[in-house]
């Protein structure tokens, strides 16, 4: 979230080692390509290599697309996780 000290990370949601899910629920999410002072938050799409988090892409969003996102994130890890798809 952009703040007045900066850049504050708040919240991180792990997709798992399918890079091809995390790809594709990535490029599902709502967002803005046109950045405006009413898109505050910032989602980040991080890999790791050794532990080590490198950024790949990132998003701007509101905060109506941001609630819609968690909403998105969270149902597809769950059918993920729990029907198997």
């Amino acid at each position: 979230m952009k703040t007045h000290k900066g850049i504050e990370t708040y919240g991180c949601f792990h997709l798992g080692h399918d890079e091809a899910f995390t790809q594709m629920l990535y490029a599902s999410l709502f967002s803005d390509e046109m950045v405006s002072v009413d898109l505050v938050i910032i989602i980040d799409l991080v890999g790791r290599e050794n532990d080590v988090p490198f950024p790949q892409e990132l998003r701007h969003c509101s905060y109506e697309q941001l609630s819609n996102n968690v909403r998105m994130i969270t149902k597809e890890v769950f059918k993920r996780l729990n029907l198997e798809i």
